[in-house]
């Protein structure tokens, strides 16, 4: 067990019994990325005296409100970069309750590992690409991928990005690159990019990567981004997600669960200082030392900024847009089946979402 600063306190009405509300012993959530500040909101339920630290993991006990709630809390780290869903986990592993899911890794894997959102961290989705600006001086945008060649003009510009992301075939369909600019097992670290020598563009993440670029010696020359969600593919990152025969079992458990979650990233994002603290050390203990407290506070700051997190449209948190969701199943599924991606039939946005469980009462 390792003592970390305390976490931010979680305000509830009243003394919340998890297990006695239906929830298992051991409340398993699978995250797609190690310890971060847009998951600063589960951190902040552990009891920072008895947390421990495995190889992909942190757990323990849940409290609330100083409290314990007679469970605990696993929080299971994930790698963002190896196109890994926890969709697939949620279907092997019983022990998981939620899992972060994509909405659009939701809907094209619906027919093999289908997955239900119940709790949406995040407003906007942060996803970015950026490329060396030196390199290629005239690119300004995403759209213009296809259109740009090399410096020596033998080929179109690659891109690098995550395995198997809908949004190249996406981009594909839509016609702002082709197949055969997409880089093959590509190193999307920072360390990747500067390799490339900046002749490729590369996926990233707007709450991490403008900083660690913006650093003295971080690349050669400078750097130009843009987010995704500024260009119309409106997908929900990381949505807690459950397999259907989870939220049928554990339904009673999620009507108390889920509220709780979103009082937790409402006492988190009013009181982040110490929960941050916890974040960086934890992100440090898993091997991420490059996530240093530089790097978590400014992803706080864009966080908030940029409104990738908050209250939806009618004052409530961690709620999911439908009106979102619907824009994903119909922008981006005619583009995925003019670049022949693979798009179950029949499934609607009410099937890999579902505002049930929130609490409309509780915002930020």
């Amino acid at each position: 067990m390792l003592p970390l600063a305390a976490c931010a306190s979680v305000p509830a009405s009243d003394t919340v019994d998890l297990v006695r509300a239906g929830c298992p012993t051991d409340i398993r959530i699978q995250t797609d990325a190690p310890p971060r500040v847009e998951w600063g909101f589960l951190y902040g339920l552990l009891d920072a005296d008895s947390v421990r630290v495995g190889d992909d993991r942190v757990s323990a006990p849940l409290i609330l409100d100083g409290e314990p709630t007679g469970a605990t809390l696993t929080i299971l780290t994930g790698d963002p970069l190896d196109g890994v869903s926890a969709n697939v986990q949620l279907h092997e592993d019983d022990d998981v309750l939620l899992g972060a899911v994509d909405t659009d890794i939701a809907l094209l894997d619906f027919a093999r590992y289908p997955t239900v959102g119940v709790f949406a961290p995040l407003a906007r989705d942060p996803r970015l690409y950026f490329w060396d600006a030196g390199v290629y001086p005239g690119l300004r945008n995403v759209e213009s991928f296809r259109a740009t060649v090399t410096p020596d003009g033998a080929a179109r510009i690659p891109v690098a990005a995550v395995p198997n992301d809908p949004f190249t075939g996406y981009a594909i369909g839509i016609g702002w690159l082709t197949a055969e600019q997409v880089v093959a097992d590509p190193d999307l670290t920072l360390e990747g990019f500067v390799a490339a020598a900046g002749l490729h563009a590369q996926a990233g993440d707007a709450l991490v990567d403008p900083t660690l670029l913006g650093r003295p010696g971080a690349t050669p020359r400078p750097t130009r981004w843009q987010v995704l969600d500024d260009i119309g593919y409106s997908r929900d990152q990381g949505v807690l997600s459950a397999a259907p025969q989870t939220l049928v079992r554990y339904a009673d458990c999620l009507t108390v669960l889920v509220p709780e979650l979103q009082r937790a990233l409402v006492a988190y994002l009013d009181d982040p200082e110490a929960t941050n603290a916890v974040v960086v050390e934890l992100a440090a203990q898993l091997g991420d030392e490059g996530y240093d407290a530089e790097v978590a506070d400014a992803a706080f700051r864009e966080l908030l900024a940029e409104r990738y997190v908050g209250n939806g449209r009618d004052d409530t948190i961690g709620d999911i847009d439908l009106a979102r969701v619907r824009g994903l199943f119909e922008t981006a599924v005619p583009r995925w089946r003019d670049a022949e991606v693979t798009v179950p039939a029949g499934v609607t946005p009410d099937d890999i979402v579902t505002n049930r469980f929130i609490d409309r009462s509780i915002g930020r």
